[in-house]
């Protein structure tokens, strides 16, 4: 036993054998006095490196979800708080506590029917949980140099996914990566078995048609040995026929000669973890498990060490590995809002200094570096002409566009874990920045390029990517792409887009005077629901898609986010009642979150819990009979706030609360939807909408087309493109940004 063990006690959780993400279960969290014991009116803090989906325990029904109780010696009483699901502290009351007696919160007490406390939902090799003690309650804590620890283990798999290049030439000979995940995204390391592979167009050489899974495997494997033998949009598909599973890849683009800049992906704003000893796996399971060839780990600056900025710019050393993988230099500065809100910062070169901004809540001041920069503009002229790249985004804090530098900013993050931001893309139109779009994660999961919100009160989606046309996999290829802006957005999928205006490819800029004629290209990975094409704020193409209505089949869709910031998601619960027939089939779209979920379902009713943000969620509903059916929807909303209770309500720490919103009542006859109607509520501000169309079979998943803009206006006409998926997937492409010169007539004499 150490010293501090000796007099200020240790920590322990039984049983100490991996828990299964999302199970639940029953733990023993328990704190042992030292020497010193724990004089009444002591405390514990017990607190979770980092955030976390963990079920928060409650103490007021022993029969329900995640009840848990205290377990004191004889006389002693205590107090439980629960401050956050990261943040737990008890109390002493009574007597003291002597040395070698033992305080216990017994998490997910079943004995009075509780199904027991839900672990999070991530997989983590180590989820500690630090105990501060305040032996003599006099405000003065020690953390416990040894933590209570417990691994959190995948579940069994739910789904393969295969990951392939998104652009080949034929001959090459390249790899895929081969994932089998548990229902919440993880690698699932329990995994044991033979998938098989196959694809038309594709060579595979010996051992790569069939791969063995083991339990030493993480749960996703790279295999070579594949081969492209003509040219085309391609795939692979993968089938474990024992445990029913199977998966297509992302479309792989094959062409005879290799273009000029190949499509790899990024998660330019793959999170950050709090401690640093955790960095290495992330890049790990950004390169073996999701599989991207970009990946940015962003530390929030105020609230990073100056050894956390030594371990992780080591780390990206570590596994910088050109033509492979490349961890992208950099941190997140992350003012608040009126400073001008978060940005990412990322150097081209490694080995460089970050600069910190204000503390954001008070109780990391102390403990961290002092702040050097107090507000975006002070960050523009500190990294002015510096070899460097910055982009705003949405996330803790919203970045404010009011203020922006373009020399340092080429694009602007517009979806990610916290939701998708389409009012932050139409903000930087309507300024007339000149700003290509990114997707990432913005987690703290350590699952950069594919992860998923889980329970997490502040997450709502799942990670979006970003597209990157480069040279190739390096440094100086990633920072050239950026800053021409030869990047897309998208929710996570790897569809190909390209737009090019007069040939010059989405990103550029040029001057004409003529009309501009736009060529796009869109493979996606599903169904197409829409293609449009914009011209600044103005949609002024819709691709009309070839597909069937199927009559029987409704899509109720509700879109929207509360409000243009941070946090900005919505709670719909919803009931629908159908008469005139009966529901025989029930789909849903966008259900990223486990917090959205079928309440109840009957043959003629249906009754909802769901959150999203900014994103298309819903429902295509069968029917036995369309022909006399009407679906009468009531949907009650709540939006979600982040309010700060310190002070006078204006400063942290903060909380995410919820207000009533509208309460809307919507109905549909089925008989009246046609294959291209679409019936449309508007039930808030922004683009809060419910929407009910036909559901359609055979919609193209490739679509081609070249449109020549007869009315471009005088100055820059940005160009860009808008896709969506029949499964709510949807992508953005940066925009062209022609500069249209109107031709000079001669004035009457």
């Amino acid at each position: 036993m150490s010293d501090m063990a000796e007099e200020f006690g240790f920590a322990t959780i039984t049983p100490a054998g991996p828990a299964i993400a999302g199970k639940r279960g029953t733990w023993e969290l328990s704190y042992t006095a030292g020497s010193r014991g724990l004089a009444v009116g002591a405390s514990v803090r017990i607190y979770s490196d980092s955030d976390t989906d963990w079920e928060a325990p409650q103490f007021h029904d022993p029969s329900g979800d995640g009840y848990s109780r205290a377990i004191a010696p004889d006389g002693v009483r205590t107090g439980v708080r629960i401050e956050s699901q990261r943040s737990w502290r008890f109390f002493v009351y009574g007597r003291d506590v002597a040395a070698g007696e033992t305080i216990t919160l017994l998490l997910g007490d079943t004995t009075a029917g509780s199904s027991g406390l839900r672990p999070q939902t991530f997989a983590e090799k180590q989820r500690f949980f630090w105990f501060y003690v305040d032996a003599a309650g006099d405000g003065e804590s020690v953390r416990l140099d040894e933590p209570a620890c417990l691994e959190i283990a995948a579940e069994m798999p739910d789904r393969l996914l295969v990951h392939a290049p998104s652009t080949v030439t034929v001959g090459e000979t390249f790899r895929v990566l081969i994932k089998a995940e548990d229902r919440w995204g993880n690698p699932s390391g329990c995994f044991s078995g033979t998938v098989d592979l196959s694809g038309d167009g594709v060579e595979m050489a010996a051992g790569a048609q069939q791969v063995d899974f083991s339990l030493d495997d993480t749960g996703a494997v790279w295999v070579a040995g594949f081969t492209a033998t003509k040219t085309g949009t391609l795939s692979l598909t993968a089938r474990d026929d024992a445990n029913g599973l199977e998966a297509t890849s992302n479309p792989i683009e094959a062409t005879d000669a290799a273009a000029e800049h190949q499509l790899l992906w990024a998660d330019p704003h793959g999170g950050q973890l709090t401690l640093n000893s955790k960095i290495a796996e992330f890049y790990r399971y950004a390169r073996d498990v999701a599989g991207v060839q970009f990946v940015g780990y962003q530390r929030n600056a105020d609230a990073m060490s100056d050894e956390d900025w030594v371990v992780q710019q080591q780390e990206e050393v570590n596994f910088y590995e050109p033509g492979v993988f490349i961890p992208i230099p950099g941190f997140e500065w992350s003012g608040r809002t009126w400073q001008g809100g978060h940005h990412n910062v990322y150097f081209r070169r490694h080995g460089q200094t970050a600069k910190r901004n204000d503390a954001a809540e008070e109780m990391f001041q102390g403990a961290r570096a002092a702040s050097e920069l107090s507000h975006i503009t002070d960050v523009y002229n500190a990294y002015r002409n510096a070899d460097l790249i910055m982009t705003p985004h949405v996330g803790g804090e919203h970045s404010d566009l009011t203020h922006h530098e373009p020399t340092l900013e080429p694009a602007v993050e517009m979806t990610s874990t916290h939701g998708s931001f389409e009012w932050m893309l139409r903000d930087a139109i309507k300024r007339r920045y000149r700003l290509g779009f990114l997707g990432g994660s913005d987690s703290y999961t350590a699952r950069p390029g594919d992860d998923r919100p889980g329970y997490q009160g502040r997450r709502y989606s799942k990670a979006g990517l970003t597209g990157v046309y480069a040279k190739d996999i390096s440094l100086e290829s990633f920072f050239e792409a950026m800053k021409a802006r030869r990047v897309f957005a998208t929710t996570g999928v790897r569809m190909i887009l390209r737009t090019e205006a007069d040939g010059h490819v989405m990103g550029s800029e040029y001057t004409t005077s003529s009309a501009p004629t736009i060529s796009v290209d869109v493979t996606s990975t599903g169904p197409l629901l829409s293609v449009r094409l914009h011209r600044g704020l103005d949609c002024i193409h819709d691709v009309p898609l070839e597909r069937t209505a199927v009559p029987n089949k409704v899509r109720l869709i509700w879109n929207g986010s509360s409000r243009m910031t941070s946090y900005s998601g919505i709670v719909y619960d919803g009931r629908l009642e159908v008469t005139g027939g009966r529901i025989i089939g029930l789909e849903t779209v966008r259900f990223d979150s486990p917090r959205s979920h079928v309440v109840e379902q009957t043959e003629t009713s249906i009754r909802w819990h769901a959150v999203g943000c900014g994103y298309p969620q819903g429902f295509v509903i069968e029917l036995d009979d369309p022909s006399a059916a009407v679906i009468d929807v009531s949907l009650a909303t709540e939006t979600i706030t982040g309010p700060a209770y310190g002070g006078h309500g204006s400063s942290p720490p903060r909380r995410t609360s919820f207000a009533p919103a509208e309460n809307t009542t919507f109905q549909i006859r089925v008989a009246d939807l046609t294959n291209e109607q679409t019936e449309r509520l508007a039930i808030g501000v922004l683009d809060r909408t419910l929407e009910a169309s036909l559901d359609s079979a055979g919609a193209p998943s490739n679509v081609a087309f070249e449109f020549t803009d007869e009315s471009p206006q005088p100055g820059v006409n940005p160009y860009w493109l808008r896709v969506e998926q029949t499964d709510g997937e949807m992508g953005w492409t940066s925009p062209v940004f022609v500069d249209y010169l109107a031709p000079v007539t001669e004035s009457a004499t």
